[in-house]
């Protein structure tokens, strides 16, 4: 077992956090790369993938500077802090088990499954409390909208406001629900699960292929880009569908703002 962390140098804080952050890379890149083969293998345009309609390749909001200074600032210095928060809940908490053979369907499975469900609903509390006040909103989140219908994958999902991209980490991480479990309940690779599920189905959910794995679906988010009213959780639909804001996205919506934000 791990000392705690407030027991650890310097170099250990520094480097642990990279754990997280290169399979956050390598998450994004395999995004990208669904990206690119579909594209290939059509023989098409951006413009081209399978959520179409959408607005024309050519009619797209451009990239601009702060599109690119904020993707790559969220990468470069709040991802970071972020996986060394994620690190420190994790390693102080009285939930965690980190022994192999101490591992069960319950702690590791059932525990997944809560873990990660619950981090979505603190996500959609919060995102939605963002979209109804227009303060909050002009401020911390309609930069990420700029974008009606993302395509980009992980750099649309880093395209948001350091405040924005700091939030929905934290809320969707294990940190915002960690500390509701049980003592001695959830086995680390019930929380590396949800770290690792996160990031890819965060990637995905601004890529625009037409993917429906069950319990995710690529056209939930985008619904939620589309109409900025609906389809606030982040990675599953259980929460929309339960308070009533869940929209099934139809493709001729994409890129189409039903109500202004």
């Amino acid at each position: 077992m791990l000392d705690a962390v407030a027991s650890w140098t310097m170099n250990q804080c520094i480097i642990f956090p990279f754990l997280f952050i290169i399979p956050a890379e390598i998450s994004g890149a395999l995004c990208d790369l669904m990206i690119y083969f579909s594209i290939s293998q059509k023989k098409a345009t951006p413009g081209d993938l399978p959520h179409q309609p959408g607005p024309p390749f050519n009619k797209r909001p451009a990239l601009v500077f702060k599109d690119r200074f904020y993707a790559y600032f969220n990468r470069a210095v709040m991802l970071p802090f972020v996986s060394w928060l994620i690190v420190k809940t994790v390693w102080n908490s009285d939930a965690m088990i980190y022994n192999m053979d101490e591992m069960t369907f319950m702690n590791t499975v059932v525990s997944f499954v809560v873990v990660f469900s619950l981090s979505d609903l603190v996500y959609y509390t919060g995102h939605r409390i963002v979209h109804h006040f227009p303060f909050l909103y002009k401020w911390i989140h309609k930069h990420h909208h700029g974008e009606p219908a993302p395509m980009r994958g992980w750099f649309d999902t880093c395209n948001a406001t350091p405040a924005d991209f700091f939030y929905t980490g934290w809320s969707t991480s294990p940190m915002s629900t960690l500390w509701l479990m049980p003592k001695g309940s959830v086995h680390i690779v019930a929380i590396v699960a949800c770290l690792y599920t996160n990031m890819f189905v965060g990637a995905l959910g601004h890529c625009r292929l037409d993917l429906n794995w069950g319990f995710f679906n690529t056209k939930f988010h985008a619904g939620h880009h589309a109409t900025s009213r609906t389809n606030y959780a982040q990675n599953i639909e259980l929460w929309d569908r339960l308070f009533g804001t869940y929209e099934d996205l139809k493709t001729g919506d994409l890129g189409k703002k039903k109500k202004k934000a």
